[in-house]
């Protein structure tokens, strides 16, 4: 257990929970060690800030850093922008779990989302720069 410490009123927070099953394999000490790395990488990732919590998803966590945000002092229109993002965000990623996204897997979805896009770019120019030579030929020759 990792003390979250209190709220706003005084009430303390749940704290941050864990549980570590011993592998019926290994010898006492051995899952002694296991048990002490567990502990301690777990206290250092709840002081990092991150939440354990395997239920929560991509949506949820961006509004909870969105919201942190805005009470240490991160300007009104900055706060905004995140908030405009958002829609696209939750429609690409904001369902799954924080477990679940690894950021090979995103990168890549990403990605292919600009290599369409840049291609889609790279023909809307091609097009127009082929109308207006076209145009221009037409001219030249009047």
């Amino acid at each position: 257990r990792v003390n979250k410490g209190y709220d706003k009123s005084g009430k303390k927070l749940k704290p941050y929970e864990m549980t570590f099953k011993p592998d019926p394999k290994k010898t006492e000490r051995q899952n002694m060690k296991a048990l002490n790395e567990t502990a301690v990488d777990f206290e250092k990732k709840c002081r990092q800030g991150y939440d354990v919590d395997n239920k929560q998803t991509f949506s949820e966590y961006a509004e909870y850093v969105i919201a942190l945000k805005e009470r240490t002092g991160v300007k009104q229109r900055t706060i905004e922008g995140y908030r405009k993002l958002m829609p696209r965000v939750d429609e690409a990623i904001g369902h799954m779990k924080l477990t679940a996204i690894r950021p090979q897997q995103e990168s890549m979805d990403l990605l292919r989302e600009y290599q369409k896009w840049y291609e889609d770019m790279k023909s809307c120019i091609k097009g127009n720069s082929a109308e207006s030579q076209a145009s221009e030929d037409q001219f030249l020759r009047a």
